[in-house]
């Protein structure tokens, strides 16, 4: 789509040398001058000054290249969107999720949809809740996955499912037979928490706060996997996702205690950047996410089919 006159800028632009981009397009030297050239007598300025041996872009360079690199999304964007409409038999899609979601949750949804899909590439970015948004951002993915609130305007979100998080204990710990436990008692205990930017994080520190509960201690550890294991060995207790337990609490290697003062609900959302068009690939794995959502809120006891994100309009 783009003429061969821009893409012969575009290449000389980016390597800062006629040579490298004689080679990238398979063109001769004198030809990529030819064409260089020929632009700046259209235009009727320098697009590039030579200093020394190295080659730079002149204001007027500059300019044209941030027009021509925007052309270049374009042209890719169009390409990707012609080889939608030859059916989903390929392509790929990125999705970015905050660790909760990314470990507990997506595995399932991607198996289900690379079932249906074979032939579409799947890139699941795993991270905390500002890593997911940075790169949603960016222009990294196509979607991203986290817990509310998002305060940014530039994402649009969408509830995906209804989470619980509930205090983990040891089966040895006294919480775990205790019918109540109050503000108060949280004081004499040692807090296993995530590492900054978790959203699971930073809602067990605004409620602590809001309780005026200073811990005793807190240790920090790089996974929700380690903290699991850490509370398993009656090191201390935290606060988890319900997704995030199933397993550990059906075999009894974890409890929940009942700490009514730090038990909340939060909502886990779709979220996508507001200027980028959703592919056929991308709303093909929305569906999909809304599908298994339902079996999912499910299977941990927090709601019906209710619960699930609205169909598609």
């Amino acid at each position: 789509m783009l003429s061969q006159r821009i893409r012969v800028f575009h290449a000389v632009a980016s390597a800062l040398s006629f040579s490298r981009a004689a080679e990238e397009l398979s063109i001769s030297q004198p030809g990529v001058s030819f064409h260089i050239k020929a632009m700046e007598r259209e235009y009727g300025v320098s697009l590039f000054e030579r200093v020394g041996k190295k080659l730079y872009l002149t204001d007027a360079g500059l300019t044209l290249q941030a027009y021509v690199q925007r052309l270049s999304l374009l042209e890719e964007e169009a390409r990707v969107a012609i080889e939608e409409l030859k059916g989903l038999e390929s392509g790929a899609l990125a999705v970015a999720a905050s660790a909760t979601i990314g470990i507990y949750l997506l595995p399932e949804v991607v198996g289900e949809f690379r079932k249906r899909y074979p032939g579409i590439k799947v890139s699941l970015r795993v991270g905390n809740k500002r890593h997911t948004i940075e790169r949603l951002l960016n222009n990294e993915v196509d979607f991203g996955l986290c817990a509310a609130p998002v305060l940014d305007a530039t994402l649009i979100g969408e509830p995906y499912l209804d989470d619980e998080l509930v205090v983990i204990v040891s089966p040895a710990h006294r919480f775990a037979r205790e019918p109540v436990v109050y503000p108060g008692e949280l004081r004499r205990e040692t807090f296993l928490v995530r590492e900054s930017g978790s959203g699971t994080q930073e809602l067990m520190e605004e409620r602590l706060a809001q309780l005026g509960v200073e811990p005793a201690d807190t240790m920090q550890l790089g996974s929700t996997e380690a903290i699991k294991q850490a509370v398993a060995a009656n090191l201390g207790i935290s606060i988890a996702s319900r997704y995030s337990v199933e397993a550990e609490l059906a075999g009894g290697r974890i409890r929940t205690a009942n700490v009514p003062a730090l038990k909340f609900e939060r909502r886990l959302l779709l979220l996508h950047h507001k200027d980028k068009r959703l592919s056929k690939i991308a709303t093909a794995f929305r569906l999909v996410l809304q599908e298994v959502s339902v079996r999912q809120a499910i299977r941990a006891g927090l709601g019906d089919e209710a619960a699930a994100i609205p169909p598609v309009r």
